[in-house]
């Protein structure tokens, strides 16, 4: 009977140990920023500091409204020290450190267990000067120690990054993104591009029975469809499942005004003879 027992309770904690969890990009989470401060590799590369950062000093815009998270560079260290050279290069006017801004969730009830981080990429712009990964980071007790997994995003493409290193020293787990570059002047925001984030995206590459050209994404009030069929019918739904536009085009390109969809995240389907295919778009 003690055999029993000692086996009942191996295989007990056999099943916590490969207990595992799944999140996602989820807007309406509480989110932290962090940054770690390097010199340029002109100046040798090397650590300077980390420190908390709040979410919006690091130009992460988290909108629960249209489910949406927005990534872009660091300007607040250039805009608010534009005379100080730590943060600023006096004779290039560029930014003078790299700036690896995190912005993440903090949940360390997924402590003992594998996990996957799921998440969709609506848009990507932003400039590749700078490196943008997903990422979760499990830390020891007093964050000497850190276990990163990271991901690439592409746009129209859904990303997926799992941890399953699980270890009894494991104390603090945190998930997200990071944007890492050189600190920005603001007059160059436009320019450096974004990312944005949802929890999944439908791929433009999805169904392969037709092509579909489709911009800008997110779209403020006109949306441009092209295909190299005679589109049938163009519908978009809410997230509700609600109709919200209908038309029938017969032709191979249209412009759809989306002045009056309220701010958040649509599916859009386009219909030809011989096939469809399904688009997330985002109404800013």
């Amino acid at each position: 009977m003690k055999q029993f027992y000692l086996l009942l309770a191996l295989c007990v904690a056999t099943v916590s140990m490969t207990a595992q969890n799944t999140v996602t990009a989820d807007a309406s989470a509480t989110f932290n920023g962090f940054a770690n401060v390097f010199e340029t590799p002109a100046n040798g590369g090397a650590f300077v500091f980390g420190s908390p950062w709040g979410v919006p000093d690091l130009k992460t815009v988290v909108d629960p409204g249209a489910g949406t998270i927005t990534l872009q560079p660091n300007f607040n260290t250039y805009a608010d020290n534009p005379n100080d050279p730590f943060w600023v290069d006096q004779t290039t006017g560029e930014g003078n450190k790299i700036f690896e801004g995190n912005t993440y969730v903090e949940d360390n009830s997924l402590v003992g267990s594998e996990l996957t981080f799921n998440g969709g990429v609506v848009s990507y712009t932003l400039d590749p000067a700078y490196v943008a990964m997903a990422f979760i980071k499990v830390f020891n007790s007093d964050f000497s120690v850190v276990k990163t997994e990271t991901t690439p995003m592409v746009a129209g493409e859904n990303f997926s990054v799992t941890y399953t290193n699980v270890e009894t020293s494991d104390a603090v787990v945190q998930y997200g993104w990071f944007v890492s570059g050189r600190n920005a002047n603001p007059a160059d925001e436009a320019t450096l591009g974004s990312i944005v984030i949802t929890d999944n995206v439908l791929s433009v590459n999805e169904n392969n029975t037709i092509h579909v050209t489709s911009y800008p994404n997110p779209v403020n009030d006109v949306w441009n469809i092209q295909t190299q069929e005679i589109m049938t019918n163009v519908s978009i739904n809410n997230m509700l499942g609600q109709k919200v536009i209908s038309t029938n085009p017969n032709a191979t390109s249209i412009t759809i005004e989306t002045s009056a969809l309220v701010s958040g995240i649509y599916t859009a389907t386009i219909s030809t003879e011989s096939g469809s295919k399904s688009i997330k778009i985002i109404k800013k």
